[in-house]
């Protein structure tokens, strides 16, 4: 799940990170990808889906069950299925799921009262991650200078599809509630910063790198911002 990863690049079977393998036709998403894009992105439905649903801050032990049951829903399918979502010559789809999942279940057990912490740093990820590579693969562009392995486009397409839907979602699940600006402030500046992070070419997984950038920043943020 590499934010703007260039769509024709292979490395050693043995690399921990497996990046996207050349096509016959640039511009184009193989079945196992687009898979792999619906699977990081449909979490992220999830903090519009809690607006129906009437909910306190904290959050409550049955609106917390419901959240926990739907994350081991999708990591088991992913964990259970990896066929159905590992790129060609990826061994082991689990760390990116684990990645996947602990920053945001780190975010809501810490900020308790502030859940609209977690549910950024879970757009970020599914939004502003998912995007990203989609936006690396589809449009490429010029690489960057210190990753050649990833695009501008798939950078910008991180912050700029991430940032309004993560303003939102903090906006509308703060209590008391915030301006819009506000919370367009602290989702601009966790975006950018987090795109920057995954763009970095380590080798710790990009889905822990990038959610826990989130997370800790959305905090740091809120307490500057918000108070």
């Amino acid at each position: 799940m590499s934010t703007g990863t260039r769509p024709f690049e292979t490395v050693a079977p043995n690399a921990r990170s497996v990046s996207i393998v050349r096509s016959s036709s640039e511009g184009t998403l193989s079945s196992s990808e687009v898979n792999r894009r619906l699977l990081h992105m449909s979490p992220g439905l999830l903090p519009f889906l809690l607006w129906a649903i009437p909910h306190q801050d904290p959050w409550g032990p049955a609106l917390v069950n419901v959240v926990v049951a739907l994350f081991v829903a999708i990591v088991g399918l992913a964990v259970t299925r990896p066929q159905l979502f590992a790129r060609p010559g990826e061994r082991d789809f689990r760390p990116s799921v684990l990645g996947y999942a602990l920053p945001i279940f780190a975010a809501l057990s810490l900020c308790r009262g502030r859940e609209e912490i977690g549910l950024m740093t879970l757009v970020v990820l599914a939004w502003g991650d998912g995007s990203a590579t989609l936006g690396g693969m589809l449009l490429g562009g010029r690489p960057l200078p210190w990753n050649p392995s990833k695009t501008w486009a798939g950078t910008l397409c991180f912050v700029a599809c991430a940032t309004p839907i993560a303003a939102l979602v903090y906006w509308g699940e703060a209590r008391p509630t915030v301006e819009f600006g506000s919370a367009l402030l602290i989702a601009l500046g966790t975006c950018a910063v987090s795109a920057v992070v995954e763009s970095v070419p380590l080798r710790m997984n990009d889905n822990l790198r990038v959610g826990a950038t989130a997370a800790i920043l959305g905090g740091v943020l809120t307490i500057f911002v918000v108070g």
